[in-house]
């Protein structure tokens, strides 16, 4: 079990511990409620649902967000790194340029 470091372990508690609080707030909320959203009326479910369902949007949104976040910072890098190599070249180029003495 060499690759099994300690960061796993920690996944691994983390993911049983919000099992744990996601199980217990379900059965602490079993009271039905119908929803009722554009017109559109649901049949009774446990309150834990819609809870649980808004609680994935958010978390689906929030994804979203930091991949498009993450691209675009991405491309700054690979934009910034292909200035550095063209700056890199000119400066290379200048120190190559010989010296001349002013007569």
């Amino acid at each position: 079990m060499q690759g099994f470091n300690s960061v796993n372990w920690i996944n691994i508690l983390l993911v049983i511990v919000l099992t744990s609080f996601a199980t217990m707030f379900a059965m602490a909320n079993l009271l039905p409620v119908q929803i009722h959203f554009l017109g559109v009326s649901s049949a009774h479910i446990p309150i834990y649902i819609p809870v649980f369902v808004a609680f994935m949007l958010g978390f689906v949104g929030g994804v979203l967000a930091l991949s498009f976040s993450r691209r675009k910072h991405k491309q700054e890098i690979i934009w910034l790194k292909a200035e550095h190599e063209r700056l890199q070249r000119e400066v290379d180029n200048l120190r190559n340029i010989p010296l001349q003495d002013d007569v």
